[in-house]
């Protein structure tokens, strides 16, 4: 490529570092990739005078060949010190079934494509007969997002469920007229397999599929769609759901008040409200995407109520609950006495005016990254054997207005919760086998009733 030759092209002679075939090849590309519409001699025209520059062509090839692949390839193609580019690719021989290459980007890329499509690349346009899965999965996602108004954050999980679960395997990349129902059940199997999903989870994966050829046959690449459920056998892989404990979903008493120590700390160290934020939560139990956006405005302090009406969404923006598909989320709290003074110290202690809570310095609000930030830091100062998150205060929330005998349906709405399925997977035990024995103790029906107390008197122990 650095000796320029002379190249013998029909009528024309060309000074180029390509050879003759490498020439063609590149012309055979470009008309492929749909990059000019030029015969072959116009091509060759225009490359002698300079008008079209083969390198230049050749790194547009390479940027469309990058878009195929990433479709396609399911791990990380990553920058390396010494200027190359590292990835896997598949390779059932090995243990883990894959294996590191490294090279150049553009002959990272070009090996990959290799790989991924040996017949060439095909899109919606060209080669209709060939369109696999990979190819139509953008086109769909499109379509679904376009007619339910999904957002962006569902946008977000079908594009990871699909990169997780589909990408890369064998059912995304053969032609879709040739999926049939028994390729369907071997990416079934295969998946639950090594994931071992409940059904709710699978459930919510297997869309990315299901639909994906529901769309394909309202376009006409298939005839037949192939995801036949009744004739589908992997349920019996199916992993039974796990009740995960309850010193993993909740914060016991004794955490709370280690956990409090270490944000009171760091909120007279530096002023950061978020610590502040984190414990008043443990009354509100509000999501974080909540409780960083509240605003002054929403406090009722005469009745003593706070208003949730908006969040922050998977891009950071604020947006209100009522113009979102979760209406549920907008409701009234009552404040606690111990929430209404937390609020007031914030008020007393600002030095700058923010129409948000909790604010830096400069009065811009703190997000939903700083503080779950801030918990996880508080929480590996204290060496917490097992981190938990921002979500683990909701259930202890839940979880003790449970236990305190507050109704089911009250909690419900107080998390903002649409049904109460969704409720009672937020209920766990949240005290410590010591002190649940001794709450069971005192609660004791024998030594409460006056009856029964007085009964028990007359009966004589036997020694």
């Amino acid at each position: 490529m650095s000796i320029t030759e002379v190249v013998n092209i029909g009528d024309y002679k060309l000074k180029s570092p390509y050879n003759r075939d490498r020439l063609l090849k590149i012309y055979n590309d470009s008309i492929k990739y749909g990059l000019i519409a030029l015969s072959e001699n116009d091509w060759f025209a225009l490359v002698k005078r300079d008008i079209i520059k083969p390198d230049t062509v050749l790194s547009q090839i390479t940027m469309l060949k990058e878009e195929a692949v990433l479709k396609v390839h399911r791990y990380k193609i990553s920058p390396l010190t010494d200027g190359r580019t590292g990835t896997y690719i598949p390779d059932d021989s090995k243990a883990n079934h894959r294996r590191n290459i490294k090279a150049s980007n553009d002959v990272m890329i070009n090996q990959l494509f290799d790989i991924y499509y040996p017949e060439g690349y095909a899109d919606e346009e060209t080669e209709k007969d060939n369109l696999r899965l990979c190819d139509i999965f953008d086109s769909w996602l499109d379509y679904k997002c376009k007619k339910n108004g999904n957002k962006e954050e569902t946008r977000k999980k079908n594009r990871e469920s699909y990169r997780k679960y589909v990408q890369n395997r064998k059912i995304a990349v053969m032609p879709l007229k040739k999926i049939t129902t028994v390729d369907i059940e071997e990416w079934a199997i295969d998946v639950l397999t090594e994931k071992h999903m409940t059904a709710k989870a699978f459930n919510t994966h297997k869309i990315v599929v299901m639909n994906t050829l529901v769309y394909a046959k309202k376009k006409g690449y298939i005839e037949e769609n192939p995801w036949v459920k009744d004739e589908l056998d992997y349920r019996r892989l199916l992993a039974s759901p796990r009740r995960k404990p309850s010193s993993e979903m909740v914060f016991y008493p004794d955490e709370i008040e280690a956990l409090f120590m270490e944000l009171e700390r760091g909120y007279e160290i530096n002023g950061n409200t978020a610590c502040l934020g984190l414990m008043t939560n443990f009354d509100l139990g509000l999501r974080i995407g909540e409780l960083c956006v509240l605003k002054w405005t929403d406090i009722n302090w005469k009745n003593e109520t706070i208003f949730i009406q908006r969040m922050e969404d998977s891009s950071g923006n604020v947006v209100d609950y009522v113009k979102s598909d979760s209406e549920a989320g907008y409701r009234e709290l009552v404040l606690s006495n111990s929430v209404i003074k937390f609020l007031k110290r914030i008020k007393e202690d600002s030095t700058m005016f923010s129409e948000f809570i909790f604010c830096n310095g400069v009065g811009a609000r703190k997000t939903k990254l700083q503080f779950l930030n801030k918990l996880r830091r508080a929480e590996r100062t204290l060496e917490y054997e097992k981190e938990k998150g921002s979500h683990c205060i909701r259930r202890t929330v839940a979880s003790r207005m449970n236990a305190s005998g507050i109704a089911l349906d009250e909690i419900r709405r107080w998390l903002g919760h649409t049904d109460l399925e969704t409720t009672l997977k937020y209920i766990f035990n949240p005290f410590r086998e010591d002190e649940t024995n001794e709450k069971i103790k005192n609660n004791s029906i024998l030594t409460t009733n006056k009856n029964c107390l007085q009964l028990s008197s007359k009966i004589k122990v036997i020694s």
